[in-house]
């Protein structure tokens, strides 16, 4: 791993979240106060899918909660073709990514885009700008970098 990066989360992709969240919860990992659902939209800027400028809305349920010192993250896709949701279609539910924060995004980009991961999704909120990265070809999930603004 490089230096720089910090641990953040893992991410599991789920179907339904209040399921999830119960399950979870009852193996000691929680609680899970929502942060993000349907009523609630996140304004998002400078958002890319595949490498391409893309007009899509983050439309899904989430989830933090942990155990020790780990955050766990669930996610439930509810609109819009994202690499979530694809995982979701295609794999079930499972871990989608593990997140990571960097000091400098553009830097650690180059430095994945110097090693073949490419960019599946990336965007801006007002507090972090993030990026997933094709990485699942091994261990089945992404890596997802972000930076604090």
């Amino acid at each position: 791993m490089h230096q720089n990066w910090k641990f953040h989360h893992v991410s599991v992709v789920v179907r339904d979240m209040a399921k999830a969240m119960k399950f979870y919860e009852a193996l000691g990992i929680g609680p899970f106060p929502p942060l993000l659902g349907p009523q609630g939209k996140v304004s998002l800027v400078n958002k890319t899918l595949h490498g391409k400028p893309a007009d899509w809305e983050l439309d899904l349920r989430h989830a933090e909660g942990g155990v020790g010192d780990l955050t766990f993250e669930l996610i439930q896709p509810l609109e819009g073709d994202t690499p979530v949701k694809d995982f979701l279609e295609k794999k079930g539910e499972g871990i989608q990514h593990i997140g990571f924060f960097v000091d400098d995004m553009e830097q650690e980009t180059a430095k994945m885009a110097e090693r073949g991961f490419n960019i599946t999704q990336s965007g801006e909120t007002p507090t972090v700008k993030w990026a997933y990265f094709g990485t699942d070809a091994v261990g089945g999930f992404s890596i997802e970098l972000m930076q604090k603004k």
